[in-house]
């Protein structure tokens, strides 16, 4: 198991159903910070890491500010609408002083051993030694312009954090795997953010993990 520290100074990561109003998830969703780490170590498979589970406590949450900026509309299968309607400035909201630990468990990762290091032990060895990553342009948590500003490794976690837990009752929905040509393997789960801060000590207990699953079947 390995902990970061991230940091990101801000991120849009629009709702899954937002349309003409780009409205953001209130936090970044596991799907998309699992995508971050698989760009921190250069793995374009998706599916390669797929089993780990990661969980999360924030320093604070996130603020939410609405900003103008050029949205794309038409990305699959309508070059045409894309290149006469698709880039146009619009409203849309955007997370702000994004501060978060984030615990990857790669215990039950599905990859066949053989084919290589779990995503725990290629995040240490990205942090540790990143010249011996082949990877090309910044790392960024979701859109390419949301570069992140520190990944550390974690090996005190100082001071109080919030945790943000799965909870089959809590109030947010968060994407853990998008299918991103259509949305059949798309798929969410409700999570619950604390409403005091806590101080941690240690691994986090087993309820806190989200696993972050292919679901489309085994070929």
């Amino acid at each position: 198991m390995i902990a970061l520290h991230i940091q990101v100074p801000y991120g849009s990561f629009r709702k899954s159903y937002a349309r003409s109003f780009a409205e953001t998830y209130p936090f970044p969703p596991p799907a998309t910070v699992y995508g971050m780490l698989l760009s921190l170590v250069g793995e374009r498979f998706r599916a390669r890491h797929s089993g780990v589970k990661l969980a999360f406590a924030y320093a604070s949450r996130p603020k939410v500010a609405t900003t103008l900026r050029k949205l794309s509309r038409y990305k699959y299968g309508v070059p045409g609408k894309q290149q006469e309607l698709g880039n146009a400035p619009d409203f849309i909201e955007t997370l702000c002083d994004i501060d978060f630990l984030c615990w990857a468990d790669s215990s039950e990762e599905r990859a066949d051993p053989a084919n290589g290091p779990t995503l725990s032990e290629r995040l240490e060895k990205a942090i540790k030694s990143p010249a011996s990553v082949a990877r090309s342009g910044i790392v960024c948590l979701g859109l390419s312009d949301d570069a992140v500003d520190e990944i550390a490794l974690l090996n005190r976690s100082d001071g109080t954090w919030y945790w943000l837990s799965p909870d089959d009752t809590g109030e947010i929905e968060l994407p853990v795997w998008v299918d991103h040509v259509g949305s059949q393997f798309t798929r969410w789960r409700r999570f619950r953010f604390d409403t005091e801060k806590r101080s941690i000590a240690g691994v986090p207990s087993i309820e806190r993990f989200v696993q972050i699953a292919d679901p489309r079947p085994s070929a």
